[in-house]
């Protein structure tokens, strides 16, 4: 099924997925040499080596290769000014336990007559009686005396024994159950289409596996048809997994989930403490739980009886992870349904390109949902008696079953801000958007605003030179930062202060330029000073619970503007939210990239989706300086169908994916013309190799130098291989240290 470029990145991630106590190999360290060996007049790049390894003492030998570069490393281990030891990792968790008192007697009259003049012990005694087995913490917080409860156990009637406590992420918090709604006419057809795929097949049938691409609107239910599915798998004992593409989905799609299953979930994503990630794997392999929610990773969940696979919003390119081991999650849920018998279930309302080509090729059954639901009369009339509305601002139209309504998706107006500066306009916001959220403020109703960008300024240019200030390892520019004053490099995190005087010229003129969330939130402050205003980005989520409380404060109506990011774009469901806002639709749309139009759209699309989900209704205004292209055009009419017709037209002619498969290969070195020498050599091996075999469909793209040409102290070089099957040309190609191989990349910058 699968060549080496695939396996061994798997191989390596179920090896690192490893709970502790497995045997673990050795992991190879650099530590300083004798002091003799170390170079009198060591380079620049050198010298960083050997006080980065000073300073911790010892460095892990890949991590430190990554970050320096392998040459720099092993020209120093040569030297001997550094040395490689191998040591046994510590151990990343341990089992957690508690003490737990237990009677040993069964107390009686005399037990307690004897412990007259010991009440503490026997409080303890009959706490012990009533309750059955403590953990002694809650004994000392009923009690308050540690005393008293050694002196039972040295009279025998206690005994003291150590038990093992999982530590749940879910513990403590209390879910309403809820009962499923009835389904209307979309869903019931969509339920049964699906439903007849849930049956367990026999060994012999368990390839290929049974896949599912559920293509639905925003608010067509989806979630509800993933809710019947893993019920019906639970009803046949066995498990299921759900994958949603951030972590900052899992406390919405948590809170969903559990008030159908209870205690049966739980949740995987880094975002958890070692300690909680280690028992929910082995609640998992135990088979303690049934049901596995979290980000890529959760794919690999040890669930014994898996029977269902979802995958919310198949489109992300979160799914990818573009670092060793490089992986897709859609690829191993496939596999993993074909080895197991499971079901795998796709679904979003802009499906991936080739997922939808699969579909419509017959490899995926395709099964749509074209209609918003607004939901049942009773839940209306509720959010009327919340909201105080007489009359509800969006037309609501009956679907086939009588209790449920349907509306219309948001209109979006698409402005074009070339015009707006021409009309004098130079705020960040157009006059359409800045009368909307006057608007929606004066309504006591909520706002998204979305920029895909962080911080403050994109860049910091000298208005005398046209110096940029830029990442001195890295070749991009530096992002200025409001709560930092600073600027920090977004791919490597170097930080450093903003120079009163630009370093190439010292002109005193040095101006800040592009927009980030931060500087959005700024101009709405600024704008409505009254406004509540929360940001939601990689910024302000870093702590752990970040993520649910900044969404509980926006949901509980304690914020009436969030801005965010792409985080804002997927999957929530808000009904207060009346407008959203794009600020700019051009970020990533002018990017070197074949996947540019359609990571546009599908935001675009995403973003729009989350107006107008209630009876409130909503409006969508998206800002743009290219309001004519394919992707915005398609994202203002609510159309996959018309954006899938220009991409397919797009891919077939330039013989991109789903047409032909992509590999791309990097290289990295310290050294410019080493890394340009390297990926010219390998280019012209490839070219060669082409010839001999005989290829005429496979072809190269470059070697050309990254479009981020230096990251973390390394010139990138890259090429492309573009052929109906790259494992054809890449399966005994020897390549040296230095280069990664990326098949099917989802990222070619």
């Amino acid at each position: 099924w699968m060549s080496d470029y695939y396996l061994a990145p798997l191989i390596d991630c179920v090896r690192l997925m490893l709970p502790p106590g497995v045997s673990q190999p050795p992991i190879a360290q650099i530590e300083l040499g004798p002091a003799e060996a170390l170079p009198r007049h060591p380079t620049p790049e050198e010298r960083a080596v050997l006080e980065r390894v000073r300073r911790a003492g010892a460095v892990p030998a890949r991590r430190l290769m990554r970050d320096a570069g392998r040459a720099v490393v092993e020209g120093l281990l040569k030297r001997g000014a550094l040395v490689q030891r191998h040591r046994l990792p510590p151990p990343r968790a341990r089992p957690k336990t508690q003490r737990v008192a237990r009677l040993t007697i069964a107390p009686d009259a005399s037990a307690f007559q004897a412990l007259s003049r010991a009440p503490k012990q026997r409080a303890i005694l009959e706490l012990l009686a009533a309750r059955g087995p403590l953990p002694v913490d809650e004994i000392h917080k009923a009690v308050g005396s540690p005393a008293a409860l050694r002196a039972l156990v040295q009279r025998g009637w206690v005994e003291l024994t150590a038990r093992e406590v999982w530590r749940d992420p879910l513990a403590g918090r209390e879910f309403v159950p809820s009962t499923p709604p009835v389904l209307t006419a979309d869903q019931e057809r969509a339920w049964q289409t699906i439903r007849a795929g849930l049956a367990p097949l026999p060994p012999a049938a368990r390839e290929p596996p049974r896949v599912f691409l559920l293509h639905g609107v925003t608010g067509s239910g989806k979630t509800e048809i993933y809710l019947r599915a893993i019920a019906e798998i639970l009803a046949q004992g066995r498990q299921a997994i759900v994958l949603v593409p951030e972590i900052a989905l899992t406390p919405q799609t948590v809170r969903r989930f559990a008030a159908r299953f209870g205690e049966r979930v739980t949740v995987f994503h880094s975002g958890l403490s070692l300690g909680a990630r280690y028992d929910g794997w082995r609640r998992a392999q135990a088979g303690d739980v049934d049901v596995v929610i979290g980000p890529r990773s959760a794919v690999f969940a040890p669930l014994p009886r898996l029977g269902l696979i979802v995958i919310d919003e198949e489109h992300e390119w979160t799914y990818k992870q573009d670092q060793t081991p490089r992986y897709h999650a859609r690829t191993v849920a496939e596999r993993r349904a074909a080895l197991e018998g499971a079901t795998l279930i796709l679904g979003s309302a802009t499906p991936a390109v080739e997922s939808y080509f699969r579909a419509q090729r017959g490899q995926y059954v395709l099964v749509e949902m074209p209609r918003r639901i607004m939901g049942h009369r009773k839940r209306i009339e509720e959010q009327k008696a919340a909201y105080r509305i007489v009359d509800a601002r969006t037309v609501m139209r009956p679907t086939e079953i009588e209790e449920a309504l349907y509306a219309d998706l948001p209109p979006v107006q698409v402005v074009d801000m070339r015009q707006e500066l021409r009309a004098g306009n130079r705020s960040i916001f157009s006059r359409a958007l800045q009368q909307a959220l006057r608007e929606t403020l004066g309504a006591g109703e909520q706002a998204i605003l979305f920029l895909n960008r962080r911080g403050a300024a994109s860049f910091v240019m000298c208005r005398d030179c046209g110096h940029v200030l830029r990442c001195p390892r890295c070749t991009t520019s530096l992002t200025y930062h409001t709560a930092e004053a600073g600027l920090i490099c977004h791919h490597c995190g170097h930080r450093e202060m903003l120079p009163q005087l630009c370093p190439a010229c010292a002109s005193p003129y040095l101006r800040r330029f592009g927009i980030g969330t931060q500087r959005v939130q700024a101009e709405v402050k600024a704008l409505f000073p009254n406004a509540r205003v929360v940001r939601w980005d990689r910024d302000t989520t870093r702590r752990r619970g970040a993520h649910e409380e900044i969404l509980e404060r926006f949901i509980r109506g304690e914020a009436d503007i969030m801005v965010g990011t792409q985080m804002v774009a997927k999957g929530l469901d808000l009904p207060l939210v009346t407008l959203v806002g794009v600020v700019t639709a051009d970020t990533a749309l002018n990017l070197p990239d074949f996947r540019a139009g359609e990571r546009t759209f599908q935001l675009l699309t995403q973003v729009a989706g989350r107006a107008g989900r209630s009876i409130l209704g909503g409006q969508v205004i998206i800002q743009t300086y290219t309001p004519n292209h394919y992707a915005i055009q398609a994202a203002s009419h609510h159309s996959y169908a018309r954006f899938y017709t220009y991409e397919l037209a797009f891919r077939r002619e330039h013989g991109y994916p789903p047409f032909r498969q992509l590999a791309r290969l990097v290289y990295s070195h310290t050294s410019a013309a080493k890394a340009e020498g390297e990926a010219k050599r390998i280019a012209a091996v490839l070219r060669h190799k082409i010839a001999r075999l005989g290829l005429p469909e496979t072809t190269l793209i470059g070697p050309a130098p990254a479009f981020f040409a230096r990251m973390r102290g390394q010139t990138r070089w890259h090429l492309i291989v573009r052929a109906p099957d790259v494992h054809a040309l890449l399966k005994d190609l020897q390549l040296p240290a230095g280069w990664s191989i990326d098949v099917d990349p989802v990222n070619v910058l």
